[in-house]
């Protein structure tokens, strides 16, 4: 049990980065991400509980309701941590136990995750590979920042293209796609390569959102949700 603010309850927590995208090397972190509920009557004082917390070295917890507006908005980080599925097998040395702790609350959440497919997805997405493809363009830092920031971008713009043909996230990644990421993670495929890549992506990836026609986020199912969590706990 991390460690929360007094009478919190965790709702959600994962292996999350490179054990749940199936990117794993030998200097990889766990990287562990989850969701807390604080208790209904620390929203009724003068003080907040936090929205994110932090743990040292690699833990973070959105709370309930933040994590829900971030739903609603497509967050790229949030949106993987609904569609996070580890493999039976895939990392030998753990448990399948420790890969994911879950509650009734999130399971309600991940049952009704495809209805954040949305326009505002869509704008997450692209936006945050935008602003980040304008970084990566500082040809001065440009062996720094490929390898990592790169395969990032490409796994993100392959996802988002998948969600938006076949209506799902994948981000445990395997084939052709695992092979890419890989190889401009480890640095084997050249700067203007990766670059020209990512903007290919980006165009397609418009293109399809023009056919799929997404709706706008509609946030009444998990406000449902999060009111429901926040009545049990009264």
């Amino acid at each position: 049990m991390p460690d929360l603010p007094e009478g919190s309850r965790l709702l959600y927590k994962v292996l999350a980065g490179s054990h749940a995208t199936n990117l794993v090397t030998p200097t990889s972190d766990e990287d562990w991400r989850g969701v807390y509920q604080a208790p209904t009557r620390s929203l009724l004082g003068l003080q907040s509980p936090p929205e994110t917390i932090q743990i040292p070295p690699d833990e973070t917890y959105w709370e309930l309701a933040h994590f829900a507006r971030l739903c609603l908005k497509g967050n790229p980080n949030i949106m993987e941590l609904l569609w996070t599925n580890h493999p039976v097998g895939s990392c030998p040395a753990w448990e399948t136990s420790k890969f994911q702790q879950t509650s009734n609350v999130m399971d309600e959440i991940i049952a009704i995750r495809k209805s954040f497919f949305t326009q505002s997805m869509v704008a997450a997405y692209l936006g945050w590979v935008t602003k980040e493809r304008r970084i990566m363009g500082n040809v001065e830092k440009a062996d720094k920042l490929t390898g990592k920031r790169g395969s990032h971008l490409v796994r993100l713009l392959l996802g988002l293209q998948t969600a938006l043909t076949e209506g799902h996230l994948p981000v445990w990644l395997e084939f052709a796609d695992r092979d890419t990421v890989m190889a401009i993670k480890m640095g084997d495929m050249g700067y203007i390569e990766v670059l020209f890549l990512i903007d290919l992506l980006v165009e397609r990836c418009k293109a399809l959102a023009l056919k799929a026609n997404w709706p706008e986020p509609d946030p009444r199912a998990i406000e449902d949700i999060v009111i429901r969590a926040r009545l049990e706990m009264l």
